[in-house]
């Protein structure tokens, strides 16, 4: 019986991780190259993301399941991937949907240069990679990275001393398609409400699903996104994640 099988126990699925996880400190074994639905990936398992994936072969599944349910019925030209980390989404829908474009959007270096080593390995021709961070205006800021439990930083969060900069700037100033279907998953560390300001073009010009994390400004996203004609369609159980569309979609 394989780790994937055995992390669908309950009794298992946190015994495994909190093993593994003492395994790589002891033995510095955490670089790891796995196959997954047939994708190489590099984890790197000192990271939550990257261990759970390792060892369950899956992430976020009931949201990337009803992503692979929308992103077909509803005919979508491009997957924008904003906050990309290493790709984790982008990678498992470019084999899945080839004739997709995929643009993926993280700030950190770290995360773009294992994502492209992906890319180059799995020999993926629809993914764009932008190393940006996405916000209301153009400038330069600091990110303060989370790197205890996750390769992901945050504007905010500055008790972290890990502290990169990057460039930041619209979403409007490097995307100009119109009347396209588009699918945008929207991950930013509390950020999302000024991805949203700086994306008035796109959100006027198309048709677009939103599958967007919420944790800050909820009241204010909302008003937003009503205000632009979008409706909720779904939301998770724990009203994190949220699901909204501008047009009407096939379920």
């Amino acid at each position: 019986m394989n780790l994937k099988i055995l992390t669908k126990f309950p009794i298992f699925k946190r015994l495994i991780p909190s093993l593994y996880k003492k395994y790589i400190f002891f033995s510095g074994n955490h670089f790891v190259k796995k196959k997954i639905e047939g994708i190489v990936y590099f984890l790197d398992t000192r990271y939550l993301i990257d261990r759970n994936f390792y060892l369950r072969e899956n992430y976020e599944d009931n949201l990337f399941f009803r992503a692979t349910e929308l992103i077909p019925k509803n005919k979508i030209n491009y997957f924008l991937d904003i906050g990309s980390c290493w790709g984790i989404y982008s990678l498992r829908l470019s084999k899945k949907y080839k004739n997709m474009k995929i643009l993926s959007f993280d700030p950190i270096k770290k995360n773009i240069l294992r994502l492209k080593r992906m890319i180059k390995i799995n020999n993926i021709k629809n993914i764009k990679i932008y190393q940006t961070a996405l916000g209301s205006y153009t400038g330069q800021v600091n990110l303060y990275g989370l790197e205890t439990y996750t390769p992901n930083y945050s504007l905010y969060d500055t008790t972290h001393k890990n502290i990169q900069k990057s460039k930041i700037t619209k979403i409007d100033n490097l995307i100009k398609v119109k009347k396209k279907n588009l699918y945008i998953k929207v991950d930013i560390e509390n950020h999302e409400y000024y991805f949203l300001l700086g994306a008035k073009n796109l959100i006027k010009n198309n048709n677009i699903i939103f599958q967007i994390e919420i944790k800050k400004n909820k009241l204010k996203i909302f008003n937003l996104l009503k205000s632009n004609g979008f409706k909720l369609l779904y939301k998770t159980s724990n009203e994190i994640d949220y699901f909204f569309s501008n047009f009407r979609v096939n379920k």
